[in-house]
């Protein structure tokens, strides 16, 4: 199954263009599944059809998918959300406070990769396209089994009979205790963000395309985004400048725009080199429909297959050195700006933080078998990304 990801920041029109992908491939004669974060009215209004939150036909191969995460937390994680509610009724907390806190960790674009595995293991669609990426606090959750370590669902299973053990001492220690189903849910959590974990590093597979308009404010946007893919290991195969200005508009135009939207471009395609750039001109509203949307997918695609890789970067390579073991973690956009960088271990992971002049990103990187028992001595990033140097005890 193909996935492809499209993101970018507020505006630069990420919906449109996803769903002019997701159009294109199903006209070429793929089965695909075009699933959204965005509100139903909204993705209704672009479609021309009523969306709903179960998948719906569209077009001929084509079927979207409108994330409710309401009835999602209902349909398969209602214990874990009661429970999680119990938590912070016992604080006291206004009702509307304790279910807005209880529903954070399930957002909707958790929910959407979520959704990834249930349709892969059902492989009824030969692609998927999500209209947006989830930022990095979603991501970090996709990463909660390595936080926890690799035996976390083997200890849960192993706790399991005493809950009914616990429930006896509630009325001693004062907060609610899970029960046996709520511990049920947790595994299969865990399990799930495992195999989503594995979809969006499957670089045969799995793709992640951004997009940008040309002005300053997102192409940083973008930046940041690039960087926040490669250090999470998920492989940037296209990059798209949306909204660009034509030519015969540009003359009409002070000499002052040219410039500008000449040096962004040219920015943009620097920092995300060799990641291919394609360029799509301003597309004058509204933009609804399956007519428009078919016309957006030519003009960026023309006769090439919307499913091809257009790119694959570098996975971790690990190299032997006479000391012990050295980790790359390329990070090719690293070096386009200062950064300072912490790794520690965690377990069987190192936890790697970079804050850099485009924000904070991290996330953990899981230890080759032989490193396990070094020991680690140096982290430095280079110019083709984070080397990390460990050696024998």
């Amino acid at each position: 199954m193909r996935v492809l990801f499209y993101t970018g920041k507020g505006g630069v029109g990420k919906s449109v263009i996803s769903a002019a992908t997701a159009l294109k491939l199903a006209q070429r004669g793929y089965r695909t599944l075009f699933i959204s974060t965005e509100p139903a009215y909204a993705l209704s209004t672009q479609f021309e059809t009523d969306v709903q939150s179960v998948p719906t036909q569209i077009a001929a191969q084509l079927w979207a998918l409108q994330i409710d995460p309401l009835r999602e937390i209902q349909a398969n994680y209602q214990r874990i959300h009661d429970y999680v509610l119990a938590l912070f009724r016992v604080e006291e907390l206004d009702e509307q406070l304790v279910y807005a806190f209880a529903s954070l960790p399930l957002t909707s674009e958790l929910i959407a990769l979520l959704k990834l595995v249930e349709f892969g293991d059902a492989h009824a669609y030969d692609a998927v396209v999500l209209d947006t990426l989830p930022s990095g606090e979603s991501l970090r959750n996709v990463y909660l089994p390595a936080l926890l370590g690799s035996n976390a669902a083997t200890l849960i299973k192993l706790t399991a009979p005493f809950a009914a053990v616990a429930k006896v001492a509630e009325p001693i220690i004062g907060i609610p205790t899970p029960d046996r189903q709520v511990l049920d849910e947790d595994i299969k959590l865990l399990e799930t963000l495992r195999n989503v974990k594995r979809i969006i590093h499957d670089r045969e597979h799995t793709s992640l395309r951004v997009i940008a308009t040309p002005d300053t404010a997102s192409i940083q946007s973008m930046k940041r985004t690039f960087l926040l893919a490669q250090l999470y290991g998920i492989n940037v195969d296209l990059a798209i400048m949306n909204g660009v200005m034509p030519d015969e508009l540009l003359q009409s135009c002070s000499a002052v725009w040219s410039a500008e939207q000449e040096r962004n471009q040219a920015e943009l395609a620097a920092a995300i080199r060799p990641v291919p750039l394609k360029r799509l001109e301003l597309v004058p509203p509204p933009i609804r429909g399956l007519a428009s949307l078919s016309s957006i997918g030519e003009a960026l695609f023309g006769s090439e297959d919307p499913a091809q890789i257009y790119y694959t970067g570098e996975p971790v390579k690990v190299r032997t050195t006479e000391a012990g073991l050295e980790l790359l973690v390329p990070l090719p956009s690293a070096s386009n700006c200062a950064a300072r960088c912490e790794v520690e271990r965690v377990g069987e992971d190192l936890s790697v933080v970079m804050a850099t002049e485009l924000g904070e990103v991290r996330n953990f990187v899981a230890l080759p078998a032989r490193a396990r028992a070094m020991r680690l001595v140096k982290a430095k990033l280079v110019e083709d990304g984070l080397r990390i140097s460990f050696i024998n005890p």
